[in-house]
């Protein structure tokens, strides 16, 4: 009674062979089902995910979507309110990240917050993967393992019932094959969720959010925070002069970003009056 289905390459609205008009759910969207609302009911949406996740109503929360729409900026703004700060109530990891790395990553801050950004390649590889999926899995207590052989680890099985496996190991010392993990996960991506979460799997343990504004809203968010942006150092800008950085910036809507508003607005700020500013910000910004 079954449908088969060969999807090889996908994105919005695409539909796949074997569908038909009659077909109930003919297509895979780039939002992975997720219902599509504002982008300011997004954010709203997504800062209340992060406090969930960090007061333990979910393991883990996965945030997808175009850069430059505040996804990072959100969750740290939303971590620092919860008393949080990076090295101390959360770990955030940028960059790149091997299967191995991942797990002494775990390890070392199994009972905190992970925040995983710009970090896609932890999902590459099928054992950053799994490592992954078994950190955000539902269970309150999670276990973790890695029992590929390795210098650097040792069987807690073998260790004496009065040691302590709980310890906080400094770097370079050996660490357990296997240990217990109750923290919790933030990843921040901008990838679309079909490419993060080909599969389904990670929608199946976390929460997930879609962070998809239009052009249009991005702009009307920029005005909103218009005035309040901070510019690098001591630069300064009058709110009459932010707003002919905004003007500018709306005559050339190309890869509309957050962040190409604030390089805009420190350009014009070290610049100063004169038009060569326009030019520079329609050109780098």
């Amino acid at each position: 009674g079954g449908t088969k289905v060969i999807v090889t390459r996908g994105g919005t609205g695409d539909h796949y062979s074997g569908a038909t008009p009659n077909d109930p759910v003919t297509k895979i969207d780039a939002d992975g089902g997720l219902e599509k609302v504002a982008y300011k009911q997004q954010l709203i949406d997504l800062t209340g995910l992060i406090k969930l996740v960090v007061k333990g109503a979910s393991n883990a929360l996965f945030i997808a979507g175009r850069g430059g729409t505040g996804k990072t900026h959100t969750v740290e703004e939303v971590l620092h309110g919860l008393g949080l700060k990076d090295g101390d109530g959360y770990f955030k990891n940028v960059g790149s990240a091997s299967a191995i790395g991942i797990y002494k990553m775990l390890y070392k801050n199994r009972k905190g917050v992970i925040v995983f950004d710009d970090s896609d390649g932890a999902l590459d590889s099928q054992d950053g993967r799994n490592l992954i999926k078994g950190a955000t899995d539902t269970k309150m207590v999670r276990k973790i393992a890695w029992n590929k052989d390795s210098k650097d680890m040792f069987d807690p099985s073998a260790m004496p019932e009065d040691d302590d496996l709980d310890m906080d190991l400094e770097d370079g010392a050996k660490i357990p094959k296997w240990f217990e993990f109750t923290g919790k996960i933030i990843f921040i991506s901008n990838l679309q969720i079909d490419k993060l979460d080909p599969d389904g799997a990670l929608r199946t343990r976390a929460l997930m959010v879609a962070i998809n504004p239009t052009d249009a809203e991005l702009f009307d968010q920029m005005e909103s925070i218009l005035p309040v942006i901070a510019l690098d150092g001591t630069l300064t800008l009058t709110l009459e002069e932010r707003k002919e950085v905004m003007i500018e910036l709306r005559k050339n809507p190309k890869n509309v970003s957050l962040r190409k508003l604030v390089r805009g607005l420190n350009m014009r700020a070290a610049m100063g009056p004169g038009e060569d500013w326009k030019r520079l910000v329609k050109l780098y910004a």
